[in-house]
């Protein structure tokens, strides 16, 4: 009977730990939502950052961005320190891959 409960408790722990590693990487998938609200928010003012053209001018549209580079090139720049209109401009690695998830988007809506 020990050896069943043993058998038993050490099964509820590998399930409970392989559910426990896959919840996380479901729950820190890139949300392209969440980056539409931080460009809204952080790049509009420089940046056309949404099909119907909400946003500036002053730099290049995400529309064009999204159509010159890829997911890779996006995050690299964002993670870095940026040329004078973006100096101190940071954002967390969430925040990176939320607004290269939305830049996406935009690139597939272009090909319709």
């Amino acid at each position: 009977m020990r050896g069943l409960v043993a058998v038993m408790a050490v099964s509820a722990a590998v399930v409970g730990g392989i559910w426990l590693t896959a919840a996380p990487a479901r729950a820190l998938a890139p949300s392209a939502e969440a980056g539409a609200d931080i460009a809204a928010r952080w790049c509009a003012a420089c940046h056309v950052v949404a099909p119907d053209g909400a946003g500036t001018d002053a730099a290049p549209s995400f529309a064009v961005i999204a159509q010159r580079h890829d997911s890779d090139d996006l995050k690299a720049f964002l993670a870095k320190p940026h040329a004078k209109p973006m100096r101190g401009f940071t954002l967390s690695n969430r925040e990176i891959a939320d607004v290269v998830a939305y830049i996406a988007t935009l690139d597939q809506k272009a090909e319709r």
